[in-house]
């Protein structure tokens, strides 16, 4: 898609196939729907939160409900991914 560059983003940032280099997101969703993965170099986030919607809300609810106690998936789960660290 697009080579975002030096700029403040604000409000609704749709991400998927966007690449964002040196620049602030404030007060700002990051929405991601699962498309095509997006790029960051070198960005500042400042109030802002990741909304996930269609595809990755699907695969963002799968992980959450593997991550409950009763599952027995957890440590699954962390060792696919230990960054999330819970």
């Amino acid at each position: 898609m697009a080579e975002i560059r030096n700029q403040v983003l604000e409000g609704r940032q749709l991400l998927d196939g966007n690449s964002f280099i040196d620049c602030e997101f404030r007060n700002a969703q990051l929405v991601f729907k699962g498309v095509e993965q997006p790029g960051f170099a070198n960005c500042k986030f400042t109030q802002s939160r990741f909304v996930f919607e269609d595809h990755a809300a699907v695969t963002v609810n799968l992980l959450r409900g593997m991550l409950r106690p009763e599952t027995g998936m957890r440590s699954f789960v962390t060792g696919m991914m230990p960054e999330i660290g819970v």
